[in-house]
């Protein structure tokens, strides 16, 4: 008698103890996954806005720019119901701007460039080790405006 009323009153606390519980952990485990979305949102609402007024405003200076830049980061967050504070924007233009430049700065050999060839490599290495001794009269120079001369 004692065990079953023991178990009639004891199982639903274990029970409701265990469905709370449950609901605590999954609350906590998409307030994790919101914040994951939530952080490739904003960098890749970052990136998208950087790269679209580099491409409609490379007229512009710098600081007209970065305000383009932070109005359209914005607007795009805002219509996502996400916000973002103004040193996390301008952490995240900052980044993508350095991945620009430092992905602008890496040299791109032209289109019919055989200078990484294994053919070169020997070549080089005939010369002694040393590059500047191997003809290069087969590859191409880029001039400021981009394209091939």
């Amino acid at each position: 008698m004692k065990y079953e009323l023991l178990m009639s009153y004891l199982l639903p606390v274990i029970g409701t103890a265990l469905v709370s519980l449950a609901g605590f952990f999954g609350a906590q485990l998409k307030a994790i996954y919101q914040k994951y979305v939530n952080d490739r949102t904003k960098e890749a609402v970052a990136r998208t806005c950087v790269k679209a007024v580099e491409q409609l405003y490379h007229d512009l200076g710098g600081p007209e720019k970065l305000k383009k830049a932070q109005e359209g980061i914005r607007q795009m967050l805002e219509e996502k119901g996400i916000s973002i504070s103004e040193l996390e924007m301008e952490m995240l233009i900052e980044s993508v701007v350095s991945e620009f430049n430092y992905g602008f700065a890496k040299t791109v050999p032209a289109v019919g460039d055989s200078s990484a060839t294994p053919q070169n490599d020997k070549k080089t290495e005939e010369a002694g080790g040393d590059p500047s001794a191997t003809p290069q009269g087969d590859s191409a120079e880029y001039s400021e405006e981009g394209g091939g001369v």
